[in-house]
């Protein structure tokens, strides 16, 4: 089922700037340089998870769940709103494309496409892990500076 990917030229009346954009199906449109560099992209994990930015963006990601489930990790942990259905459809139809590319065995392709929600996972628990890093490290330095300011001693006016 494969379908084709077709180049675009699209117009920004507001802005004037013209750019080249590949339609991916349901409304979904990324810059051509970026689907061609995705293209080169080594592995299925890589470009799920890359195609998965490219399509949702890293804000979203990071307030979503694949499924919508509650992980199991946390006792009290609350559900976080799921991807759109669709837009994980078009992720399956492209890694799909992709790999039809690679290999005509039915059963070592149905085996890569069933990861697809793993490894969207697996970059969202990135980009949040991310996220967390970020905070303490500027916390840490928050409380060093809070340090240094009580250590200083003012001998001035």
């Amino acid at each position: 089922m494969t379908r084709p990917m077709k180049t675009f030229i699209q117009c920004s009346f507001t802005l004037s700037i013209c750019c080249l954009q590949v339609h991916l199906g349901g409304g979904i449109w990324v810059e051509e340089e970026k689907w061609h560099q995705l293209q080169r992209t080594q592995g299925d994990s890589k470009f799920t998870k890359n195609l998965a930015v490219m399509i949702w963006g890293t804000e979203t990601l990071k307030n979503r769940s694949v499924t919508g489930v509650a992980t199991k990790k946390k006792k009290d942990a609350l559900p976080k709103p799921p991807l759109s259905p669709s837009k994980l459809k078009i992720v399956r139809e492209c890694l799909y494309d992709r790999v039809s590319q690679e290999t005509a065995d039915s059963a070592e392709i149905t085996q890569r496409l069933s990861k697809v929600n793993k490894y969207i996972c697996e970059k969202i628990m990135d980009i949040n892990k991310s996220i967390k890093n970020e905070e303490r490290r500027e916390s840490k330095l928050l409380i060093r500076q809070t340090v240094k300011m009580e250590n200083f001693t003012y001998d001035g006016i």
